[in-house]
């Protein structure tokens, strides 16, 4: 992620059309806020559209707006998302779910970058820089011809790709307790942390839901237990997609050695882990960081030795 967001830092400097790619739930919007936030346009606007939610009867109102009577119910004229996002950014997030119409009125616009308000004839004029985001394949949907190849080609001038969440597990520890202050601070509750093997029971997930699922489900801890200080296993354990259950009978024995032998390793490499960076939170103290860990001082001694941490 720490290149990722460099890589979006370096094409922020250029008035360039960027393209997010990523699963539903891993923060797109974030990432083109992210971009808009350290480009020269960031003290203007970020106009946030979603296109899954924009039906074609409306799209030319929406996004040029409309002049006064235009049609039934326009009682006074309103500017459209083009000229709100003037001198700073547009995101078009869902861009994938546009019709093959709202395909064909976007790409009139960012070629000519002109439009006209429904109702009016007046030309108007709107600099904006674009940012759009999807889940879907893009570059499958337009050689299949289900996407229109001219604005693909439009849109992808640089490429974001984010990665799901079950790609970027090192980083759930921190961004679980990222979270989870966050929460607290949002519902105005006490500080409260996850336990060693809570840490190990979400890191074990794979998250289809992404960050927004990750979110839920500590949020659905805190809510259960206000007043709780550490989170167990317990109060994060998910039924359905991407639990991790017990792992199928494999008939042959020396594959089964060697998969409780990675389980083994990938388990003590986390609580290693977990271990240093309580450490480094107690600022090198074992009486404190036993504390946090909810343990006591001779098992956090033995777990020390154990992995040779001085």
């Amino acid at each position: 992620m720490r290149a990722l967001l460099e890589e979006a830092a370096r094409v922020a400097r250029f008035d360039v059309p960027v393209l997010i790619e990523g699963e539903t739930g891993s923060g797109k919007e974030l990432l083109a806020r992210h971009v808009h936030g350290r480009s020269p346009r960031r003290d203007r606007p970020l106009v946030a559209v979603n296109c899954g939610a924009l039906p074609d009867g409306l799209l030319e109102a929406e996004f040029f707006g409309h002049a006064r009577g235009a049609f039934t119910g326009a009682e006074s004229a309103r500017p459209g998302l083009l000229e709100a996002a003037g001198g700073g950014t547009l995101f078009l997030d869902e861009v994938g779910e546009l019709s093959p119409h709202g395909q064909a009125t976007l790409l009139r616009v960012l070629q000519e970058r002109e439009f006209r308000r429904v109702g009016e004839t007046r030309v108007r004029r709107s600099d904006f820089r674009l940012i759009a985001a999807t889940h879907r394949p893009l570059a499958e949907l337009a050689a299949a011809q289900e996407f229109r190849r001219d604005l693909f080609y439009r849109l992808r001038v640089v490429r974001l790709r984010l990665p799901p969440l079950r790609e970027r597990r090192p980083e759930i520890p921190e961004l679980a307790a990222a979270l989870l202050s966050r929460l607290a601070r949002r519902h105005r509750l006490a500080p409260a942390r996850l336990s060693a093997d809570a840490l190990e029971a979400l890191v074990r997930r794979d998250w289809p839901g992404n960050v927004r699922e990750l979110e839920s489900v500590l949020a659905e801890a805190l809510m259960r237990r206000p007043g709780t200080r550490v989170i167990g296993p317990e109060m994060v354990a998910v039924d359905g997609p991407g639990t991790s259950g017990p792992a199928p009978a494999v008939p042959d024995p020396l594959h089964a050695v060697m998969e409780i032998r990675r389980l083994a390793l990938a388990r003590a490499a986390f609580e290693r882990l977990v271990l240093l960076r309580a450490l480094r939170r107690a600022a090198g103290s074992r009486v404190r960081a036993a504390r946090e860990l909810g343990i006591s001082r001779q098992s956090l001694w033995q777990k020390l030795r154990r992995h040779g941490i001085d």
